[in-house]
């Protein structure tokens, strides 16, 4: 059994302390919004879902600044660093928008088909589509998400944990922070773990953030012009018809072809390899 050095406690410790300062800013945020209402309006007061979304996202933007604070601190490692554009490859985020749209779906459906039969939830509320929405969904959220879970939180990681670690618990990390049911919070955990492998494998941030933006918009497409009702609500949970799984395989499916014969032999090199010695990641 290995002996627990310092070493091997310390960084550990310090980014569980680096990822609990940025979710306290995230919550600090929503709370100061939400009391400074009730001070205003009174005990009737309820944040508007475009107000929250905006206040979530300002929170967003300062947790995102605090992480990469503690990023440099740690690394020396700046942001701007981890934007490629010379070796910039557009197959990489199209290849991440067929996986991630495509496993999500299926997720979903998978988790609702299962636990519809033995529980009920509560449904996420349905996007508004507006001019506000579009540009937080399509603009800040994936230029301040993607900072702060994926640089941020990443980054963070690296030195500390291994690939399989920083993948599993971003994704979870990116999960928590959507707020979503229990089916959506799977969704976001399958789409945050892949962006998380791909931002590990190439420490490019802009394949994740174009990939994000790209994602939710796809969220604002009406596919039952194409599709139908594809569709349907069981106990709060969403499920879909078979034509709508069938064309959503066929895009993971798409998206294997690539990473299978190009983007996991060109993105070969692992940045958080674990060195067997200290049982830390490799820098």
């Amino acid at each position: 059994m290995k002996q627990l050095s310092k070493e091997r406690i310390k960084k550990p410790l310090l980014c569980v302390l680096a990822f609990g300062v940025s979710f306290a800013v995230i919550f600090l945020f929503c709370i100061v919004g939400e009391i400074v209402g009730l001070i205003v309006c009174g005990d009737d007061f309820l944040l508007p879902d475009l107000l929250i979304e905006a206040i979530t996202e300002v929170g967003m933007l300062f947790a995102a600044i605090t992480a990469c604070w503690f990023v440099k601190k740690k690394h020396g490692t700046r942001l701007r660093e981890t934007v490629r554009i010379k070796s910039f490859d557009p197959l990489v985020p199209l290849m991440l928008l067929l996986f991630d749209h495509g496993v999500t779906e299926l997720v979903i459906h998978g988790v609702g088909a299962v636990m519809s039969g033995f529980m009920a939830i509560e449904p996420d509320p349905p996007l508004e589509l507006s001019l506000i929405s579009v540009i937080g969904a399509v603009v800040f959220a994936p230029l301040f998400e993607e900072i702060l879970c994926r640089f941020g939180w990443c980054e963070l990681a690296r030195g500390a944990y291994s690939l399989p670690f920083v993948v599993i618990g971003n994704g979870l990390l990116f999960s928590v922070i959507h707020l979503y049911n229990i089916q959506g919070f799977f969704g976001v955990l399958a789409g945050g773990m892949m962006m998380a492998y791909v931002y590990c494998k190439t420490r490019n941030i802009l394949y994740t953030m174009i990939e994000h933006a790209l994602y939710n918009a796809t969220c604002f497409v009406d596919f039952s012009v194409v599709f139908g009702d594809y569709a349907y609500m069981e106990n709060g949970f969403i499920l879909y018809e078979p034509r709508w799984l069938i064309f959503n395989a066929v895009l993971v499916a798409t998206g294997a072809v690539y990473f299978l014969t190009v983007f996991r032999k060109k993105y070969a090199e692992n940045y958080f390899e674990t060195d067997p010695e200290t049982g830390l990641a490799v820098i």
